[in-house]
């Protein structure tokens, strides 16, 4: 073992002292990879976040599971002969944390306010045209058409309730001292160090676990692998190959997670990769297969669609070969030999990212490309840097947080969202567009995978990412944690009960 690794290895368990919260019986510690800004359920980022709002937030639905939306705060559903109006009635007597009720008016509150604040998800809620209450417990959606993923997209972490009371007190503040109606509330918030959440004991649903959860931000996988071991933590998140290896014999579970797509979106607003032969080119230049073996240690498969394999309505449609010479003749025909292409990657945001951007970096300097390669380790950064727009191709992870086609068909390649959040890249097809609508639309589950494979093949087709793999990490959990339910595609955890 090398000097510097000896060095490293003695640092972490000096620090685990001071990393590690205080956890009693009563207690549970979760080590997430990376920090975010806010718990503002109008713009989510992350993963981690996620996981730290859906015990915060309650929802009209929640995901079992097999990302199946089910009853939250609804308890009786009513869907119109035409399909376009819902009338949903809310359980009685919950509340948020600061006492004001959890009723029909809470509910389009949530709505209106995604829709005024312009977070990237209000796809969620575009298709509804009318919001009107009836009583304190029921409320009408009115869709333009129908929209047989409402219930997906009430159950999704954007769709989150907020106290009004608490929003109109907080303004700004509100992300980082949210009040909601979940099984945990907000605590405290220690920058660069932890979240701490307390169990609500006036929560509707069954009563959670634990008296508290801290959640610590941890960046260095070492570090969370030696404290899960040590058991100055509860469960540690995105272990990869190598980590999970060491812990198997060991009394800690490891769970794995069959995860979310990772790609590179190609900006198709500035040259080269405007040109489609320069697309076609970089999907061939890549041996993704090696990356997966050599960088990944075979925690991936290479992917097949644009939507993940758990999402209803994948279809696998292909994978580009790996072929040099294809990709070197391209890059000739599209007069694109020298030309440079800005690549810009995260770092400890997904399973050994930086380090998979470094080897897709190398095959497309052999494919004849001048790459400027930038890593950015501060995913805020790296979210802020990405909106510029000065890339041509950036590294993405997608999780398929509905469950459903519509919200990441919607997000990430309607015309609509051009030059946006996620369609950053700016892909832009009406034919597309189209046929996204019409299976939004459609409640025919056979017509809907029927549109649905067909976008997915004309995706492929005009290949506005670079396609790569569905990546596997492992969650490691402590003999402590009694429940945990896993969602696949958005790659999180929570340790409550399913209210029912």
């Amino acid at each position: 073992m090398g000097a510097l690794r000896v060095l490293s290895l003695v640092l972490v368990l000096v620090l685990m002292p001071a990393l590690a919260a205080t956890a009693g019986a009563d207690s549970l510690t979760v080590l997430l990879p990376s920090e975010f800004s806010n718990l503002d359920p109008v713009e989510i980022l992350s993963g981690d976040q996620t996981m730290v709002m859906y015990h915060v937030y309650c929802r009209l639905y929640t995901f079992n599971d097999e990302m199946e939306p089910v009853p939250d705060l609804l308890v009786q559903e009513t869907l119109s002969p035409d399909k376009k109006t819902w009338t949903i009635r809310l359980r009685r007597g919950a509340t948020f944390q600061d006492g004001t009720p959890v009723n029909a008016e809470a509910v389009k509150y949530m709505i209106e306010r995604m829709r005024k604040k312009g977070g990237s998800q209000r796809v969620l809620f575009q298709s509804i045209s009318e919001i009107r209450t009836e009583g304190d417990d029921t409320i009408v959606l009115t869709t333009q058409k129908p929209f047989p993923s409402l219930r997906n997209s009430l159950a999704h972490p954007n769709a989150g309730l907020v106290s009004p009371k608490a929003d109109a007190q907080l303004g700004d503040r509100y992300g980082v001292q949210p009040v909601s109606c979940g099984p945990y509330s907000f605590k405290e918030w220690t920058r660069g160090s932890r979240i701490v959440l307390q169990r609500n004991d006036a929560y509707y649903g069954p009563k959670a676990t634990y008296d508290q959860i801290v959640f610590q931000f941890v960046p260095e996988v070492t570090t969370r692998l030696f404290m899960v071991q040590r058991g100055q933590a509860d469960i540690a998140l995105r272990l990869g190959p190598a980590e999970a290896k060491q812990l198997e014999g060991s009394k800690v579970r490891l769970l794995r997670i069959e995860g979310r797509n990772i790609f590179y979106q190609m900006n198709m607003a500035l040259a080269p990769t405007n040109d489609l032969r320069v697309r076609q080119a970089i999907n061939h230049a890549v041996d993704k297969s090696t990356i997966i073996q050599r960088v990944l240690l075979g925690a991936g498969v290479p992917s097949r669609s644009v939507l993940e394999a758990m999402i209803w309505g994948h279809t696998p449609v292909g994978t580009y070969k790996y072929d040099p010479d294809r990709a070197r003749q391209l890059v000739k025909e599209a007069n694109a030999t020298g030309a440079k292409i800005v690549l810009i990657s995260p770092d400890n945001r997904y399973l050994l990212d930086s380090q998979v951007s470094q080897a897709v970096s190398g095959y497309l300097k052999a494919a004849g490309f001048n790459v400027d390669l930038r890593v950015i380790g501060d995913w805020a950064g790296y979210v802020d840097t990405i909106k510029k727009r000065e890339f041509n191709l950036y590294m993405l992870g997608w999780g398929g947080s509905t469950g459903d086609p519509d919200q990441v068909l919607q997000s990430l390649f309607h015309s609509k969202r051009a030059g946006q959040t996620w369609n950053l890249g700016a892909y832009v097809n009406k034919e597309v567009d189209t046929l996204i609508e019409a299976g939004a639309s459609t409640f025919d589950d056979a017509k809907r995978k029927s549109i649905y494979a067909d976008v997915q093949k004309r995706l492929f087709d005009e290949t506005p990412w670079l396609f790569m793999y569905r990546v596997t990490s492992f969650t490691a959990v402590s003999d402590k944690v009694k429940e945990i339910h896993t969602l696949q595609g958005p790659e999180f955890h929570y340790v409550f009960p399913i209210s029912r």
